[in-house]
C-alpha cells in the first residue's frame, strides 16, 4: 500500500522540477488526446453530450503564465485542427489566440496569486470570453444568430475540464529545494 500512495508524490515532485518547455509539451499532448477523443460519437442513451473546447482551456491556462511563442503555435495548431472538422478556417485559431491574449492581459493587470477570488474568477471569465468569440464567429459565418444553449453547455463542459486539468497549463517552473522560479 505504501508504494501506491507514493505515486502521486513522485508525479508532483517531477512536475515541480519540470522545465517550462516540458510542461508545454505535456499540456499540448493532453489537449490533443482530449481533442482526438472528441472525434468519437458522444451520446448517453441517445442524448448527445457537450464536448469541451479544450483549446480554449489551454489558452486560458497558458495565458496565466504570461505570453510566449510556444503556446501560440500550439493554440494555432489546435484551432486549425478544430476548424477542419466543423468551422470556417481560422475561426477557432483566432478564438484561441484572443483568449490567450485576454488571459495574459488580465493576469498581468491583476495580482491573481494573492487573491483567491481572482484566481477562481479569471478562468470563468476567460473561458466565457472564448466561448462568446466562438459563438460570434459561428453566427457571422452562418448569417444568423446561432442557438446559445449548445454553446452554454459546451462552456460548462469546458469549465469543468479546465478545473480538472488546469495545473497542466502552469508553465511557471518552481524548483523544489531552493532553486530559482521561472
Amino acid at each position: 500500500m505504501n508504494g501506491l500512495s507514493a505515486i502521486p508524490d513522485w508525479f508532483a515532485l517531477r512536475w515541480a522540477n519540470a522545465r517550462p518547455r516540458s510542461r508545454l509539451v505535456i499540456g499540448a499532448l493532453v489537449v490533443a488526446l482530449i481533442g482526438l477523443i472528441g472525434l468519437t460519437p458522444k451520446s448517453f442513451f441517445g442524448v448527445p453530450l457537450a464536448w469541451p473546447y479544450v483549446g480554449l482551456s489551454a489558452a486560458g491556462g497558458w495565458g496565466r503564465s504570461g505570453r510566449g511563442f510556444g503556446p501560440m503555435v500550439f493554440l494555432l495548431l489546435f484551432g486549425f485542427a478544430q476548424d477542419a472538422s466543423q468551422a470556417p478556417w481560422g475561426s477557432h485559431a483566432l478564438a484561441n489566440l484572443l483568449t490567450y491574449g485576454f488571459s495574459a492581459m488580465v493576469t498581468q493587470m491583476a495580482d491573481t496569486e494573492r487573491t483567491p477570488l481572482l484566481s477562481f474568477a479569471l478562468p470563468v471569465v476567460t473561458l466565457f470570453f472564448g466561448i462568446a468569440l466562438v459563438w460570434l464567429t459561428a453566427s457571422i459565418s452562418s448569417g444568423h444568430l446561432v442557438r446559445i444553449t449548445p454553446m452554454l453547455t459546451a462552456y460548462f463542459a469546458t469549465l469543468v475540464v479546465h478545473m480538472l486539468i488546469s495545473p497542466l497549463f502552469n508553465l511557471r517552473a518552481r524548483r523544489v529545494g531552493g532553486g530559482v522560479s521561472v
